[in-house]
């Protein structure tokens, strides 16, 4: 193939990329079927000893989560390519009266028994603490689950595996849920203050957020406030 040159001169080509995508550790395939794509200009075909030449690139990532995983409709979630997962809890408001209960959060890979990564009540929660901290390869996929405590036995575990309206997985953009918080707690844009603006979701490019309602209210019922139990994943 010969190579196309750019008005400088210089070559901007499928063998300068290469060079370009080398440089970032990435080959010509995988920048061909993942992302990051881009150019690489250099202002001469031949630099002779002591000529500095000058190159000139730009490299382009991947701006959404959905370009490195898919969300099913029940929210499980499936790499398109290696990705490492990172998964923090955010926030825990689950309680009766004034009495704070504990919730159960589990996550599992490829179909595999359940693997707990919380415990605990809402002051229990350090935010920027990685719970799980995963390398996952092309094609596996990810489900979350929980259940809470309501001082007698433990409530239904909701969870990805199934459509469950009591769970639900959010990317950037999406509209936030809207419920009367019960027990006066904070609203949910409260609760989530950081990662709402006006009634859409903020978070990362790279980021998915998963919201819990752990008790047996039924939609539209005012202790129906999908904060029990907030979880942000991340996508390297």
């Amino acid at each position: 193939m010969t190579p196309t040159r750019s008005p400088r001169g210089g070559r901007s080509t499928l063998g300068s990329l290469a060079i370009a995508f080398a440089a970032f550790g990435i080959t010509t395939a995988q920048a061909t079927e993942d992302v990051p794509r881009g150019t690489l200009t250099v202002d001469r075909d031949m630099v002779r000893v002591g000529v500095h030449s000058q190159l000139d690139w730009e490299i382009t990532y991947p701006t959404g989560v959905t370009d490195i995983v898919d969300v099913d409709p029940n929210g499980t979630i499936t790499p398109k390519r290696d990705v490492r997962m990172k998964v923090r809890v955010l926030g825990v408001a689950f309680q009766s009266g004034n009495k704070l209960l504990p919730l159960d959060g589990y996550w599992a890979k490829n179909g595999s028994s359940w693997s707990r990564f919380f415990y605990g009540i809402g002051t229990q929660v350090i935010p920027g603490l990685v719970l799980v901290d995963e390398q996952l390869k092309a094609g596996d996929y990810v489900d979350f689950g929980a259940r809470g405590w309501d001082g007698r036995g433990w409530l239904p575990f909701h969870h990805t595996r199934v459509a469950d309206p009591y769970v639900t997985v959010l990317k950037d953009g999406d509209t936030a849920p809207d419920y009367t918080p019960a027990y006066n707690q904070d609203t949910i844009e409260g609760f989530l203050a950081p990662y709402i603006a006006g009634d859409k979701i903020s978070i990362g490019e790279r980021d998915l957020i998963v919201l819990w309602e752990a008790s047996t209210a039924k939609m539209g019922s005012k202790y129906f406030d999908m904060q029990d139990l907030v979880v942000l994943l991340t996508f390297e």
